[in-house]
């Protein structure tokens, strides 16, 4: 494996590969490392480089004419970030994405969850819904991207409950209203607590063919002159030193902004974009519209935390654990035409919370030495419980907090209206930059809306505390309400058999564009409640296998050593 820096390659290189990978994130180093040691030659084409470079960022700006509006009187909400991570709260909509390799990698949590059953069914009252490809066909590929991911079992509903350690216990909740949901975390596997940073996956890879290609922001694919086939993309770094890359396939991993920009930015050969003629690109795009439901203080806190916290299993020798929240039965869902939508516990810890002294004073800080060690001096029984607790029943740790939330990510009924299209303003490149007009509906705060008053109304039936409602949802207030991107945008190339509603064919290829695919969320034919990798680096390995067949693949190879994977030559 080679990693070349645009900026220092003479200019006007030209460069061969059998297929170029546009975006360095997640989707685009799984597929690179598919094809590992074959003789399909790879090139990896990404913005930025190894490390966080706040210049790169500025290019993720785009022109928002839509969600999140400010209101008068009405106090904004960001992303829900705690623990050190806050100022990802403050990054404006849509501008979350990270130009480097392993991409949005580089600041999440690693929090994953699979889609349901119901997110890939036709359901009448959401327009469009319904995927082309079942959930039982992505199993064996799920069950691969939950392995690189360093995941436990792909369960995420009442089934884990007999592989858990120490199960939950049943509150007696009507499941058809409310259904228990899960989220477990992906790690590092040398680094327990780390998140999986899959630029370290990109270091990591020993490929002879497989080669990347950093500072380097791709403006344009090219088209033979019949508009028929993708032959070239057009590179360029910062510094103004430009790159035509040649390949037989071309897929672009840019996200779910960044695909449809590039897609109706590429209108050299045709004015509206490529793939657009039929004006769906950008089209139907849909995040997880984020707030907090409700809220408990006090002692009511570990009345409700002891049921809704982390629970453990022992998977291939390794604990795993899984937060474990609520979300809307599918029956209800039915009933009542609501979208898919799950809450999470969040705990707000205490300064004086022992557990995060603790993990202060063993990373080495000294800001709070003394604070920390008082508290952890202060608090013997609940360190002694927590051990307790994580070594022996394989439970969450007991924290000393302020505040218990529920808050909820909701699926979003597809819109055509919510949509990004081009600016008139433009980047450094000369390129207009995405005009993001994001529509959150009816149907999507109606849903989140019933999820909190029948967890409260569950919650006073069985016996548990009952949560202080939001303003809005306890005053019935639908225009008081507040919302935040969580930097999931999908659906904007959703993939689907109908040309007037989606971009990409069943095998992720553009319609009508021979050789050009596309992968990540952006292709989500809807996009469900869950958290988006697991479900895109799924649907990344099978677009890895779609093109191993296409490159005619059949058996394992081993390239010899010292071979270059990319031809390179000056023009």
């Amino acid at each position: 494996m080679a990693i070349r820096d645009l900026r220092s390659a003479p200019d006007n290189t030209l460069l061969h590969a059998d297929i170029a990978i546009v975006g360095g994130g997640p989707a685009g180093i799984t597929i690179a490392q598919e094809f590992a040691n074959t003789p399909v030659r790879i090139l990896v084409i990404d913005s930025g480089g190894l490390d966080y470079e706040p210049e790169l960022q500025t290019l993720n700006a785009v022109e928002n004419i839509g969600e999140p509006v400010a209101r008068a009187g009405i106090e904004p909400v960001g992303r829900g970030y705690s623990g050190g991570l806050e100022w990802l709260n403050e990054i404006p909509a849509f501008e979350l994405r990270n130009r480097l390799l392993g991409g949005s990698t580089h600041t999440w949590v690693g929090k994953c969850a699979a889609f349901d059953e119901i997110d890939f069914a036709r359901r009448p009252w959401l327009s469009l819904s319904g995927w082309p490809i079942g959930r039982d066909e992505l199993q064996i590929a799920l069950d691969r991207a939950g392995d690189l991911l360093n995941l436990g079992p792909n369960l995420y509903d009442e089934r884990l409950y007999e592989r858990l350690h120490s199960r939950p216990t049943d509150l007696g909740m009507n499941s058809d209203l409310l259904r228990p949901f899960f989220w477990q975390f992906s790690h590092e596997r040398d680094r327990r607590g780390e998140p999986m940073r899959f630029n370290r996956c990109a270091r990591k890879i020993n490929a002879t063919n497989i080669d990347f290609l950093t500072h380097a922001t791709v403006t344009e694919v090219v088209l033979d002159h019949n508009g028929r086939r993708a032959t070239s993309l057009n590179v360029t770094s910062l510094e103004g030193n430009k790159a035509i890359v040649d390949a037989r396939t071309i897929v672009l991993c840019g996200g779910g902004i960044e695909n449809a920009r590039l897609l109706l930015a590429s209108n050299t050969l045709m004015r509206s974009g490529i793939g657009n003629s039929r004006d769906v690109v950008g089209r139907y795009l849909a995040d997880h519209p984020r707030t907090s439901l409700a809220r408990v203080t006090g002692r009511d806190i570990e009345r409700i935390a002891r049921h809704f916290n982390f629970y453990g299993l022992s998977h291939e020798g390794r604990t795993h654990f899984y937060l474990q929240g609520l979300s809307l039965s599918p029956d209800m869902q039915v009933r009542e035409g609501l979208t898919n939508c799950a809450a999470y516990p969040v705990q707000i810890h205490a300064d004086d919370d022992p557990w995060v002294a603790l993990k202060r004073v063993a990373h080495g800080s000294h800001r709070t030495l003394a604070h920390d060690l008082s508290a952890i001096g202060r608090s013997p029984g609940m360190i002694a419980s927590g051990l307790y607790n994580r070594l022996i029943r394989k439970r969450g740790l007991p924290h000393r907090s302020t505040e218990l939330r529920f808050d909820v990510m909701a699926e979003q009924k597809l819109d055509p209206e919510s949509r990004v299209t081009l600016s008139h303003t433009r980047d450094r490149f000369g390129r207009p930059l995405p005009r993001v007009d994001w529509k959150i509906g009816p149907c999507e705060i109606k849903s989140i809306k019933r999820l909190a008053q029948v967890i409260s109304k569950e919650f006073g039936r069985i016996g548990l505390p009952r949560p202080q409602l939001a303003d809005w949802i306890a005053m019935d207030d639908d225009g008081s309400a507040a919302f935040m991107d969580m930097a999931h945008p999908s659906c904007t190339t959703r993939m689907g058999t109908d040309r007037a509603t989606s971009v990409v064919d069943p095998n992720a290829m553009v319609h009508g564009i021979d050789g050009l695919f596309v992968a990540g969320s952006s292709v989500f034919p809807t996009g469900g409640h869950a958290n988006p990798t697991l479900m895109m680096l799924t649907l990344a390995i099978r677009l890895a296998d779609h093109l191993k067949a296409r490159h005619a693949i059949e058996r394992p190879y081993v390239i010899a050593e010292g071979l270059s994977s990319v031809m390179v030559k000056t023009v």
